[in-house]
C-alpha cells in the first residue's frame, strides 16, 4: 500500500460506509495488513478516533494502544491520541504522562504538526488553554511556518488560544491566514 492508496480507503471509508460501521471497518481494513506495513497504524487510529468519537473509550484505547505498538508510519503519533482519550476520559494523571512523554519526542523532533495539533486542540477543546498554546508553539519554536496546511492549522488554533487568553497579536500571528 502506498500513500495515494492508503488516503483513498480512508476517504472511502469516511464517505461510503454509515457512521455506526465506520471504526469496525477501519479495524478490518487494518487486520488485512501485517503489523509494520505502512497503512496500518493510521487504518487503527481512524478506528480510536471513530471509537471515542462513539464514547466507546476502551475500544478507542485498544486500537490506539494497537497502532502504539504496530510501530508502522502514521501522520500523527498514537500517544496524541492516548493523550486525548485521556482528556476525553478526565484522567489527568494520565494526559500529564502522556504529555511528558510527547515533549521529549518533541524535543528529539520525532513529533508532525499532525500530532502537536491533535494534542493542542485536544487540550484546547478541555479548556486547558496554556498547554494548548504551548502545543500550538512546539512546531515553530526553531523554524518559522512553511506554509504547508498542517502550519495554518497551528496558527490559526495558536492565534485563537492566544485570543481567548487575551494576548496582543505577535510575530507569528502574521503567518496565519485569519491574522
Amino acid at each position: 500500500m502506498d500513500d495515494d492508496d492508503l488516503f483513498d480507503l480512508l476517504v472511502s471509508i469516511e464517505e461510503g460506509v454509515p457512521l455506526a460501521d465506520k471504526p469496525a471497518r477501519f479495524e478490518r481494513e487494518a487486520d488485512h495488513l501485517d503489523v509494520g506495513e505502512y497503512g496500518r497504524a493510521s487504518l487503527l487510529i481512524a478506528a480510536g478516533d471513530h471509537w471515542q468519537m462513539r464514547g466507546s473509550f476502551d475500544d478507542a484505547r485498544r486500537c490506539f494502544r494497537e497502532a502504539q505498538e504496530d510501530g508502522g508510519e502514521s501522520r500523527s503519533d498514537p500517544i496524541g491520541n492516548l493523550l486525548s482519550l485521556a482528556l476525553a476520559e478526565g484522567d489527568a494523571a494520565a494526559a500529564k504522562g502522556f504529555d511528558v512523554e510527547l515533549r521529549r519526542l518533541a524535543r528529539r523532533d520525532l513529533l508532525s504538526p499532525t500530532t502537536c495539533h491533535l494534542v493542542a486542540e485536544s487540550y484546547e477543546v478541555d479548556g486547558q488553554l496554556g498547554p494548548a498554546l504551548r502545543w500550538y508553539n512546539i512546531p515553530f519554536t526553531h523554524d518559522d511556518p512553511r506554509g504547508d496546511p498542517a502550519d495554518q492549522m497551528l496558527l490559526q488554533g495558536r492565534r485563537r488560544v492566544r485570543s481567548a487568553l487575551g494576548l496582543a497579536p505577535d510575530r507569528l500571528d502574521a503567518f496565519s491566514d485569519d491574522g
